[in-house]
């Protein structure tokens, strides 16, 4: 498993710190930008010898979605929504006009 480090430069002093963000929060400083980098691995690896385990969990389709649901529904969204999908249909057939030109549009209407 590999996960995101963040290494900068130290703005108050020569050296470079490594900084591995939530859940984990570890920071490390050292001289050079790899040596943080070790030293941050050596900090996880040393919460892991402690009894600290990583893990997922899967949450089933559905459930805790934020984006289900998020539109009102009264008449003004679903009118909006049906000048997107009118739109999307003109966008697809201006489309398929200027890439398939005339043939296209018969083979669009057949």
């Amino acid at each position: 498993m590999e996960l995101p480090v963040l290494i900068e430069p130290l703005s108050d002093r020569p050296g470079y710190a490594a900084q591995l963000g939530a859940p984990f929060h570890l920071q490390a400083e050292a001289g050079t930008a790899e040596d943080a980098r070790q030293q941050l691995a050596v900090l996880l690896q040393r919460r892991l010898q402690g009894g600290a385990t990583l893990g997922a969990i899967s949450v089933p389709a559905g459930l805790g979605s934020a984006v289900e649901g998020w539109l009102a529904d009264d008449t003004l969204t679903q009118q909006w929504l049906q000048q997107v999908q009118q739109h999307r249909q003109e966008c697809d057939e201006a489309d398929r006009r200027r890439l398939l030109g005339d043939a296209g549009q018969e083979k669009a209407v057949s």
